[in-house]
């Protein structure tokens, strides 16, 4: 026999719409009551006596502390926190069949009910719980959740009197915080959600309600705080928080792009400062040049590598919230390589018709069936060639790549916002080459594996370098290019170990022999010549004297080549190549000059020069020519962009 007893007024008839049990007659209260406690399954006698109910159940009730019991406890808890919420039902269920007293499992059982999506039986159960035991906090808590949606009125009267029960639970903390902050009482929302994090920081809802407050006032930057806070916490192995982890995660992209939309101009002071510590450092002035012709969003060009006497940053400020990190990325490159001057251990990265004929040679035979199929038609070649160019530069860039992000995030922390909307980006379009069909149609093999096992690898190195605040490398998770990638990964691991300037390069090298690259580039030594000893076609007192005519040289080759493809540029470049190898004067205008690829036309060594450089800016990007044209180059780019 099970006997209960209960004050009337806390007895839970129905939640909306509950009967005053005091105020009916005692005959009229206890068939109110035996209807509310059929439950039971069992012979009830109900009596009525001093403003309190006597329940008494003919029923037997295991022990909670027996073997089988805990048991069965214990499996239902670990399939429930898995997320195999039926199988957790099952057996509540045969709990409840040996264990019909048990508030604790009726509520478990409502919460794996709810999580299934059946509010109604979920209701139920909560009822039966709360029948047994009106005062228990967390079956307040359920009830509360479960009107959540479509009576905040009710949901706050449960969720206030499980706090009344429970004044210091974390959990019925977070949710009365949540439903106070969803009718925008925001200064009662806030102390709730901070006694909830003082008493378990690791709570996710609770950090994750205190940032999305915070981020409805616009107070981003606390936002950020919040979620760093709550991001630094061990995660929770429950599937249940995987949902609030993932918005938490949104929030945090959300609260730094905010960050940046609100002060843009502080990001780019902060680069300006960056250029003047880089120039100091390296003793080689630094230009910063907006510029909407180049085809990335910012590019360094590095003084040796032009014989020039400065650096030149080149950048779009089209868009405001990731320029200025890509700015600082490129300021970080130049730092990099004057480092590696410095230790008398730099390297040109190159690419040359050797370099391109072994690689085309690597995937001729997808090419060839690329050719007969005609799925590319005229462009293939044009197709090939920019597929190669990329994942050659994509296999210089990425071990560089890591050291300078990992340098900007520890070093320049006031950069930290739009570091990562720009790195958001740059994972968004780096998955686009795991989700398009057409691309993996239309890519060889060896380029799309060593592609994606490449972005993988940049994926693992950003979750590394966020330390659990991020997730790009979940959509690699369940492909093949995943543990390739982390390989790639721990090569950088490994190098950063005991790092000298110039080991990227090595590193580039160990990336390429585990991706199949080796003949796909080659490297050309740093002489360290001061730019006054560089003579004849580097000669850059010369070439900026000729700088105006080579603009309207280039704007020349640029509406020459708009029609034509790679194979018939091509062969006009190649020609020009092969005269250089004997010397172009460029010094003399006159039209000494001419190709048989073009007859019937005669040019000047300035003329050929521009022609070649513009013909292999379109159609081989990373070749190393040995002059830099880059200036007039540009600016004849942006007048053929204004005429068209």
């Amino acid at each position: 026999m099970i006997t209960l007893t209960i004050p009337l007024r806390d007895i839970i008839i129905d939640p909306q719409d509950n009967p005053d049990l005091l105020a009916l007659p005692k005959a009229e209260a206890i068939a109110v009551l035996t209807q509310a406690y059929a439950f039971l399954d069992a012979p009830l006698t109900i009596r009525v006596e001093a403003e309190a109910a006597v329940i008494e159940a003919d029923l037997n009730s295991a022990d909670p502390t027996d073997k089988n019991i805990v048991r069965l406890r214990e499996n239902a808890a670990r399939e429930a926190s898995r997320g195999r919420y039926s199988r957790a039902v099952k057996l509540y269920d045969q709990i409840l069949d040996q264990a019909p007293m048990l508030v604790e499992v009726r509520r478990d059982k409502g919460m794996s009910l709810l999580e299934m999506e059946q509010p109604a039986e979920a209701r139920e159960i909560i009822r039966q719980a709360l029948a047994l035991n009106p005062t228990d906090p967390y079956s307040l808590l359920l009830m509360g959740n479960i009107y959540f949606p479509t009576s905040q009125e009710t949901a706050e009267l449960f969720f206030t009197r499980a706090a009344r029960h429970a004044p210091t639970d974390p959990y019925i903390l977070s949710n009365l915080a949540s439903l106070v902050g969803k009718q925008e009482k925001y200064d009662e929302a806030i102390p709730l959600f901070e006694q909830a994090l003082a008493a378990d920081p690791s709570y996710p809802n609770a950090g994750f309600g205190l940032a999305l407050v915070y981020m409805r006032q616009e107070q981003y930057q606390k936002a950020v705080e919040t979620l760093e806070s709550l991001f630094a916490q061990p995660a929770s192995v429950d599937i249940r928080s995987e949902g609030v982890y993932q918005e938490a995660w949104r929030l945090y992209r959300q609260a730094n792009l905010e960050l940046v939309k609100a002060n843009p101009e502080k990001y780019m002071a902060y680069v300006r400062q960056l250029r003047d510590e880089v120039e100091a450092a390296g003793g080689v002035e630094i230009e910063l040049v907006p510029d909407n012709s180049i085809g990335t969003m910012a590019v360094a060009e590095i003084a040796w590598h032009h014989n020039r006497s400065r650096h030149v940053v080149r950048y779009k400020d089209s868009a405001p919230t990731i320029v200025p990190h890509l700015m600082a990325h490129e300021l970080e490159h130049i730092n990099l390589e004057t480092a590696a001057r410095q230790a008398d251990n730099n390297r040109f990265f190159i690419t040359t018709p050797a370099t391109r004929e072994a690689a085309e040679t690597a995937v001729l035979p997808e090419i060839s069936q690329l050719k007969r199929s005609g799925a590319l038609g005229d462009m293939l070649e044009t197709f090939v060639t920019q597929i190669i160019s990329g994942l050659v530069t994509q296999l210089f860039n990425l071990p560089l790549d890591m050291m300078i992000e990992h340098t900007l995030y520890h070093n320049h922390p006031e950069l930290r916002p739009v570091q990562l909307i720009s790195l958001t980006q740059t994972m968004a379009d780096n998955l686009q080459v795991l989700t398009d069909s057409q691309v993996k149609r239309l890519s060889p093999r060896l380029i799309y594996n060593a592609n994606l096992t490449m972005n993988a690898a940049y994926a693992v190195f950003t979750d590394h370098l966020y330390n659990g605040r991020t997730n790009f490398t979940d959509p690699y998770e369940s492909t093949r290019y995943l543990r390739p990638g982390r390989e790639l990964f721990s090569l950088w691991l490994e190098t950063m170990e005991a790092y000298q300037p110039g080991d990227e390069y090595d590193l580039v090298d160990k990336v390429a022999s585990q991706l199949k690259l080796e003949a796909w580039y080659g490297w050309r030594k740093d002489e360290k010549r001061p730019v006054a000893e560089a003579g004849g076609a580097s000669n850059e007192a010369l070439l900026k004297e000729k700088e105006p005519a080579a603009i309207m040289y280039c704007l020349s080759a640029l509406r020459r080549f708009e029609k034509l493809n790679r194979d018939q540029i091509f062969p006009i470049v190649s020609e020009i190549a092969m005269l250089g190898q004997r010397g172009l004067d460029y010094a003399d205008p006159e039209q000494k000059y001419t190709l048989n690829s073009l007859p019937g036309e005669q040019f000047s060594g300035l003329q050929l020069m521009c022609l070649m450089y513009v013909g292999f800016k379109d159609i081989e990007p990373t070749l190393d020519m040995g002059f830099d044209l880059s200036n007039p180059y540009y600016l004849a780019l942006q007048l053929y962009q204004e005429e068209s």
